[in-house]
């Protein structure tokens, strides 16, 4: 791996180790994964943080500024709207259930 690359994927992990508030926020408002088995967990933790990664680079690139939290609480609504069809994706692609019950837009049990 260039070094280049590499300082720049090192600053990353540091930065994201800065920014637990986010990530844990994100991680309990998508908490039907929990009940997924580790091999969809994680599949669809890839996915999501792919879209992540999207989120807040195009944030930059088309606002000039890191997302505020109120478009992050948007960003977690819209993947919450997703999740089900999202678990489905992964469970038919790992061969896993994808089942992580019926959560809605509000993440909470209906």
């Amino acid at each position: 791996m260039d070094d280049r690359l590499r300082a720049v994927l090192a600053a990353k992990v540091e930065e994201c180790m800065n920014d637990m508030e986010r990530v844990i926020m994100l991680v309990d408002a998508l908490s039907p994964l929990h009940r997924m088995d580790g091999r969809g967990a994680l599949a669809l933790g890839i996915i999501i943080g792919r879209v992540y990664n999207s989120f807040y680079y195009q944030s930059r690139r088309i606002l000039m500024r890191d997302p505020s939290d109120d478009e992050f609480q948007e960003f977690i609504a819209m993947i919450l709207a997703r999740m089900d069809e999202l678990a489905v994706a992964v469970g038919e692609s790992t061969g896993s259930t994808g089942s992580t019950g019926s959560t809605g837009s509000t993440g909470r049990e209906e």
